[in-house]
């Protein structure tokens, strides 16, 4: 059963104060205690945390562990008992069925506590556009408009984003109990929020029982997880020691207790509180020998109850901890009167509490334990008639949808009845891919796979083949991130389905079959043979079927640079989804057609199709694919020089895949491609900003090792070296699981540029010169703005430090050869000639005829662009022609340009040259002796640190510091601690003296 959602739940040792007691007979009228005892430090600790989530915006995500009955539940709900007001409490608990969990069963709890805690305008506000998913959790929530189910990420972006729009309106406390219980889905949400909440007046706190977590259980990867991850602080609860148990125990009976009484107690509880409640209860209780076990003690007051309350308790325990008052009278086999007596019975014995209609355990502990004392007969038979009155009565339980699918398949799995158990267990595997609960949608259909051997007429009983419950596992492993997982079904399923009596779904596996593979790296040439033979086999015909398979192959040609093929296969996919009037598959292909003609260099030709292919997806709602058009959009537009309409295009497919729910994989692809441009721009404050947002989406797969490139390259430029370096250690670790020959050119051009940055000309020249002989440096993977032209640049500039006029000239003659790829800047007039020149003027200063004419003309390209980084390299060198030429006025002038473009963009190589030409030429330029670095310099402050301190110096919080700088909250956080780290000091009040001891506030910014 699941929980109904309380705000305050009950306590493990909580309740009124009881009657005197002086030895050992007499029995407590109440077990708990009426006040909190001990853990005094734990709820100081829990405090302190909270009051610094409300006064400083910071979220917290906590862990409390204990073993069972040590009284985590007490210490929290003491917590929420003090969290004051305004706030709000959100509480979910996890709930085990037979052997399984509920589906975001303690998430649909809490999302419920808030549907009824709010007002309809503030909930509206707080949910959203987030409504859409969230009313596949909870329906009252958000009136659907597609059945169609979504990415578990887009959820879980969503439910962020829910949070934090909470806790802008009031302080928020969430807690999760029993982790240890909960779903895979349960336990990956509670990871992501623990890594992705950030500046929000949000708490969230799990527990879970540590003795319970067995060497394989999945709790323990989450933990490993938020440990590396330093993003969730842990309290553990130990057992109470002797002069605490005193203090429970005289809170229960009123007085001090004897020494007789104490000792005994300790030692047979050994200081956990719930089973030192126990031994209280029944030391003197009728027949009340002590058993010499835990479980024993558990038992022993259920021992004492009357026939008809055990046989409630055996009936109530198998429907769960919680029990609505009608299923428990609908499975019990007693008169409604004698039910009563039993009921009350219980109650008065404390082993049941009851609240409205329904009844709970006081203690998980004594749920499990009279569960575990059920023969296997009378577990079989309960479970068949609980699940027979649930099939007729579903209102009779809290849960619904999703999860009263799973409740019912796990049933009739527990009553053996495999017939009912398959087709529930399928039911619970669709309602839980409607939740996006997929790893629970992979574990029911697993089950029915399990099941299916066991049923005469497993087919007709489910109205499906076996291959296709095959194949829908694969689509739920998937979905729910086991890509291995799905690929091990799939190669199941085309063993088992005949190609020449059913080509259409032997295609559709070969399909997935090869789409797996370029999900799990495989090469192109091992999986293209399956998508060509999904074209094979599925017959040439307006179908769906035949519009996808062609839809997917045309993707991997283009992945695989196979652009020309690819436009073929699209459009023959396009024709047939207009034919049969498939708008989503034909937004697909139109996708990958546009992306591919711009590759292709006919640039207007792939925007059209890129635009077509947005509006239809937007049309139809496919949000995946609107996204993944403005990837390539602004893919294209960079690719030909167009930065900063590429820039705006990149910014705001981020902000819809932000919107969407789809901010981890589009809107973290597309921040990267931003900061590709931002880089160029010189705006590099504001990349550094992108980068965070892309880390703190915790990225996979490409954007991984696309934000480590971007970190190298930033570092690089900011001259923090060892960090340059430290990244692309990691870009060639994950490079070497994939295929190095097509990304170690990556590598080449960020060690490169380090080298050359950092004073070592010759090894720069040696890494570019072995960038550009790496095996396909020359297809448009190396040759395009973000990779081509830096490798050739920093080779040239390198040549040119080395007076190395041959290899000068070799980087222009490669250049010339990828030109005649006509693949590369081909549809924006000038771009190439700025990087011709450029290079032309490389090869100048190689050879001793370093013509400022030549660098002033480049400049002037590249400002045409508004690449402010190669022009205050251009003017810098322009300068140095100057003072060589004995241009003093002119060299002075240029230098001025060029320190001032280096200092404001932070480029520390190009700063600190022109600084050096300055002091050796002695050039007035404007700026007085160009001095030792400012202590912001010195710091390491970026511009943008320098205005977020000035800020925190006027005591903003970080909530009014983003609203100031146009930045979100969670990026000013990280600001503020960077700020912390770089000035050495442990808090904000610290660093505001610092920085007016320094100098660093308002004084420091720039004009």
């Amino acid at each position: 059963m699941g929980v109904p959602v309380a705000v305050v739940i009950a306590s493990d040792f909580g309740a009124e104060p009881a009657s005197p007691c002086t030895k050992l007979a007499p029995v407590p009228s109440r077990v708990s205690s009426s006040r909190f005892v001990g853990r005094r430090v734990e709820l100081a600790r829990l405090e302190g945390i909270w009051k610094t989530a409300v006064n400083d915006e910071t979220a917290a995500v906590l862990l409390v562990s204990g073993e069972a009955g040590v009284g985590k539940t007490r210490l929290l709900a003491e917590l929420k008992s003090r969290v004051g007001e305004p706030a709000l409490v959100l509480n979910g608990q996890c709930m085990e069925l037979v052997d399984r969990a509920l589906p975001f069963g303690p998430i649909v709890q809490a999302l419920r506590t808030l549907h009824r805690s709010v007002d309809a305008a503030t909930l509206d506000a707080v949910i959203g556009p987030a409504g859409e998913e969230l009313a596949a959790l909870v329906p009252e929530l958000h009136a659907r408009s597609s059945s169609e189910p979504v990415g578990t990420a887009a959820l879980f972006e969503q439910l962020l984003g829910v949070m934090e729009r909470l806790g802008d309106r009031v302080p928020t406390l969430l807690v999760i109990e029993d982790l240890h219980w909960a779903d895979r889905s349960t336990i990956d949400l509670f990871v992501f929020l623990a890594r992705s909440l950030r500046d929000a007046r949000v708490v969230v706190i799990g527990t879970y029982r540590s003795d319970d977590l067995n060497r394989r259980h999945p709790l323990r990867a989450a933990l490993a997880e938020l440990d590396r991850a330093g993003v969730a602080e842990r309290i553990e609860l130990t057992r109470f020691d002797r002069d605490e148990l005193r203090e429970l125990i005289a809170a229960i009976v009123g007085d001090d207790p004897s020494v007789e009484l104490l000792d005994h107690t300790f030692e047979r509880s050994d200081g956990n509180a719930f089973f030192a409640e126990e031994l209280l209860a029944t030391q003197s209780a009728p027949g009340g020998a002590l058993p010499a076990s835990l479980r024993g003690i558990v038992l022993a007051r259920v021992d004492t109850l009357s026939e008809d309350a055990r046989l409630v308790l055996r009936s109530a325990a198998v429907i769960g901890r919680r029990v609505d008052h009608r299923l428990l009278a609908a499975t019990v086999t007693l008169s409604e009167a004698a039910l009563l007596d039993a009921l009350r019975e219980c109650v008065e014995q404390q082993v049941l509490v009851a609240e409205d209609l329904e009844y709970r355990f006081r203690h998980a502990l004594v749920h499990e334990a009279v569960y575990d004392d059920l023969l296997p007969g009378d577990r079989v038979a309960l479970h068949s008639r609980v699940a027979s009155v649930l099939a007729e009565q579903p209102s009779w339980t809290d849960v619904v949808g999703s999860q009263l699918a799973s409740e019912l398949a796990c049933h009739w799995y527990a009553a053996h009845d495999a017939g009912r158990a398959l087709t529930a267990s399928l039911e619970a595997a669709r309602a839980a891919e409607q939740m996006y609960a997929y790893p629970e949608a992979l574990a029911h259909v697993e089950r029915a796979l399990e099941l299916w051997p066991q049923v005469a007429q497993a087919e007709q009983l489910t109205g499906m083949r076996h291959v296709d419950a095959v194949r829908y596992a694969a689509t739920q492993a998937e979905m729910a991130g086991s890509t291995d997982r799905a690929l091990d079904f799939i190669r199941v399923a085309a063993e088992e389905v005949d190609p020449d009596a059913d080509p259409v779904t032997a295609g559709l596996v070969h399909e997935r079959w090869g789409r797996y593979l370029w999900i799990l790296n495989h090469s192109s040439e091992e999986l293209l043979p399956h998508l060509d033979e999904a074209v094979r086999l599925v017959p040439d015909e307006p179908t769906p079927e035949r519009a996808r398979v062609l839809a997917t192959r045309g993707q991997q040609l283009m992945l695989d640079d196979q652009l020309v093929e690819s436009v073929e296969v699209c459009e023959q996919a396009i024709a047939i989804a207009q034919q049969i009037g498939d708008q989503v598959a034909e937004a697909h292909a139109r996708n990958t057609l546009g992306a591919s003609l711009a590759a292709l260099g006919k640039t207007e030709e792939g925007l059209e199709q890129l635009q077509l292919s947005r509006d239809l997806a937007g049309r139809t709602r496919s949000w995946p694919d609107v996204a993944r058009a403005a990837v390539n959009v602004g893919g294209a537009l960079q690719s030909v020089a167009r930065y900063e309409e590429a820039l705006e295009v990149s910014l705001a497919g981020a902000a819809l895949a932000r919107e969407r729910g789809l901010d981890r994989y589009f809107g973290a692809f597309l921040r990267l491609n931003a900061c590709e441009a931002l880089w160029l721009f010189g705006r590099w404050n504001e990349m550094e900003e992108q980068l965070r947002e892309v880390d703190a989406t915790q990225p996979v797969g490409i954007d991984v090792w696309r934000s480590a490139e971007a970190w190298s390259h930033l570092y690089a430029g900011l001259g923090d070296f060892h960090a340059a370096h430290e990244a692309i250690a990691a870009l060639r670790t994950q490079f070497a699981q994939t295929a190095p020959e097509k990304y170690l050119v990556i590598c080449a051009m960020l060690e490169a540029q380090c080298a050359l940055w950092s004073g070592d000309p010759a090894r720069a020249l040696e890494l570019a010169n072995e960038g550009v002989a790496l095996p396909r440096a020359d297809t448009s993977l190396c040759a395009d703005e973000g990779i081509g032209v830096p490798l050739l640049l920093c080779g040239a500039a390198a040549a040119a430090d080395r007076a190395d006029v041959a290899a000068a000239r070799a980087f222009i003659g490669t250049l010339d050869g990828w030109i005649a790829s006509d693949r590369w800047l081909g549809g924006r007039p000038g771009a190439l000639d700025v990087v011709t020149a450029h290079l032309g003027a490389e090869g100048g200063r190689a050879a001793g005829t370093n013509d400022p004419a030549a660098w002033a003309s480049v400049a002037a390209g590249w400002e045409r662009f508004g690449v402010r980084t190669r022009m205050a390299y251009a003017r810098w060198r322009e300068a140095e022609a100057h003072v060589e030429g004995g241009d003093r006025e002119h060299a002075a002038v240029a230098a001025a340009a060029a320190y001032a473009l280096a200092r404001d963009i932070g480029w520390v190589w190009v700063r600190d040259g022109v600084a050096s030409l300055v002091r050796r030429a002695r050039l007035d330029i404007g700026l007085g002796d160009v001095a030792p670095p400012s202590p912001a310099e010195r710091l390491g402050l970026t511009a943008r640190e320098l205005e977020v301190l000035a800020l925190v110096a006027e005591g903003r919080t970080n909530r009014q510091i983003a609203q100031s700088l146009y930045i979100s909250a969670k990026t000013a956080s990280v600001h503020v601690s960077n700020i912390l780290a770089k000035l050495g000091v442990a808090n904000r009040g610290e660093a505001g003296a610092a920085a007016r001891r320094l100098g660093l506030d308002r004084a420091e910014l720039p004009a």
